[in-house]
């Protein structure tokens, strides 16, 4: 219970916000959202409160220093409301998780008591920050200024949105979106940093060049300040009719594939690599849209030269040590053959290097350019006959600096293609749980290593034949094959990483893409020669299956 004289908002004052920051520590480790749930949080401060008056609505967005007790500091985002009365009620019965505290406002008239809570799950609320941006309110903190704008050719899409019913999207894991009916999304990024979000970035760009396969981007927060860069805080998009993401479509069609006992072979009804290969084109006409020149020095595309492949090498060889590392730390916690697996990737860490050595010996020519940089089929939009590719803010563990980076964009390709592993290996656990899954057991392995190959050729067949001769891929198929093991090589440990942190259950899956890509190093080939072979650099080449426990 927090008390507080006159008004809510005094709780943020400077003798009065530590009741609030002691409640914050446990509200992040429960929210979503945080990402530091792997660290030990040493003490969370108030850094910045901006209140929000729009109208009859009062919020307050907060900065959040969360220190830990091993590295560097975050910064995270919360806003804040109060609701007394009926609202609270419903607030309390409908987002409980949104509640940071009970509050009482001791006033000369008596006491009222209500909720602090995210104002996000308030309908009111979201909706009065939505119309902050449309109509580009500015909002004055003690050290810096929130400012809103908005895209005028798109004023008419925020308009349609006065009256529509807000709902908090569930499937959001490092930020909180809300949806406005069927016209606009408004994203809240969580954790902050100063410098353009690249979701915002290129979200611009791609609106501004006429990219059909993304949301539009109709608007922004942005918080400034005159010692540091202005940082992205929100962004509004038009919202997309679809039917899910591309990682619950594909689920569905493999638990489809692999419900179909006709045989061992995959299913000859399977539509699945038809639409594997058009996201291979919508991927590919991403790239080229965002390899278009322009006077943004942030987006000119750049030659790659023996520096950048240096670069390139030395991070990733940092990537795979620290995964590596990580893993021998934790392999106890591995049971059955994610143990035994992880042993032999930890015995085959020479081997991993060495591969990292590639593109500096060959020095290839490639133009990098900006990228999605995270991308996976929770990044895609399914409509029912087409894709959209969405959230370009890249992976949120990695600095602002790293994902606003250009790279050669077959680490798009290769982030796809470790989605289209773990769809597999998620699809043939969930199969293992069928009453005949043991008489079907190496039926279902069959159909899973022919459904991921037949999948990664499709994808790899059309976004070659989309990008063609394009300046940000090697021609020379041995360098895309070295560049591409690389990436995916990458991927992996990052997953890794991510895994044994997060889901330790799951870390069997980039166990074994890495423990495949070993084992297939030496079998190299990639589409868009003028006799296309298979490439098992997937981490499924040999494909067994997931582990018991994934």
């Amino acid at each position: 219970m927090l008390t507080v004289k006159d008004h809510w908002e005094r709780l943020f004052e400077r003798d009065t916000v530590g009741a609030v920051e002691a409640l914050l520590p446990s509200a992040l480790l429960s929210a979503r959202w945080y990402g530091g749930k792997a660290r030990t949080i040493a003490a969370v401060h108030v850094k910045e409160t901006i209140p929000l008056h729009t109208g009859a609505h009062s919020m307050v967005l907060i900065f959040m220093d969360v220190s830990y007790k091993d590295g560097g500091p975050e910064v995270y985002t919360m806003v804040l409301t109060a609701s007394f009365g009926e609202p609270a009620v419903q607030i309390q019965q409908a987002h409980p998780e949104a509640v940071l505290a009970e509050v009482t406002i001791a006033g000369l008239s008596g006491d009222r008591r209500g909720l602090l809570h995210d104002a996000l799950s308030d309908h009111a609320c979201a909706g009065a920050l939505l119309y902050a941006i449309r109509q580009e309110n500015r909002f004055q903190g003690e050290n810096g200024t929130l400012l809103a704008s908005s895209i005028p050719a798109f004023s008419t899409a925020l308009a349609e949105t006065a009256s529509a019913e807000s709902f908090v999207m569930q499937g959001e894991q490092s930020n909180t979106s809300v949806r406005f009916d069927r016209h606009a999304i408004l994203k809240l990024y969580r954790r902050f940093e100063p410098g353009l979000n690249p979701d915002l970035e290129i979200g611009r760009v791609l609106t501004a060049r006429g990219y059909a396969h993304s949301p539009a981007v109709l608007g922004s927060l942005e918080y400034t300040r005159p010692d540091q860069q202005p940082g992205t805080v929100a962004i509004v998009s038009r919202f997309v009719e679809n039917q899910g993401d591309a990682w619950r479509y594909t689920l569905s069609e493999l638990d489809a594939e692999l419900a179909d006992g006709s045989g061992s072979a995959m299913s000859a009804s399977s539509a699945y690599p038809d639409a594997a290969a058009l996201l291979g084109r919508r991927t590919a006409e991403l790239h080229i849209a965002l390899a278009q020149h322009t006077a943004d020095p942030v987006f000119v595309p750049e030659p790659c030269n023996l520096g950048y492949w240096q670069s390139l090498r030395d991070r990733m060889i940092r990537s795979v040590e620290d995964a590596l590392a990580l893993l021998g730390r934790r392999i106890q916690d591995l049971h059955g053959q994610n143990r035994q697996r992880a042993t032999l990737v930890l015995e085959s860490k020479a081997i991993l290097l060495s591969r990292l050595e590639a593109p500096v010996k060959r020095n290839p020519r490639a133009v990098r350019i900006r990228c999605h940089g995270d991308f996976h089929l929770g990044q895609v939009l399914y409509t029912g006959r087409d894709f959209v590719i969405i959230d370009f803010e890249g992976e949120p563990a990695r600095p602002l600096s790293e994902r606003r980076a250009k790279h050669v964009p077959i680490v798009d390709v290769a982030g796809m293609i470790r989605s289209f592993h773990y769809a597999a290996s998620v699809a043939l656990d969930r199969a293992g749980n069928r009453p005949d899954a043991d008489e079907r057991r190496s039926e279902l392995e069959q159909r899973m290593k022919q459904w991921y190959q037949a999948v990664m050729e499709a994808f790899l067949t059309g976004y070659a034949e989309t990008a063609g001769k394009a300046s940000f891929l090697p021609q020379k198929s041995e360098d895309r094959d070295l560049l591409l093991d690389a990436y995916l090589m990458e991927k992996a440990c990052y997953e890794l990483n991510y895994e044994l942190n997060n889901r330790p259950s799951w870390a069997g899956i980039p166990i074994n893409g890495l423990l495949q890509l070993i084992q297939t190093m030496d079998s190299e080939c990639w589409v868009g020669d003028e006799s296309p072979t298979q490439h098992s650099n997937g981490g499924v080449g040999e494909y067994t299956g997931s582990d018991d426990d994934c």
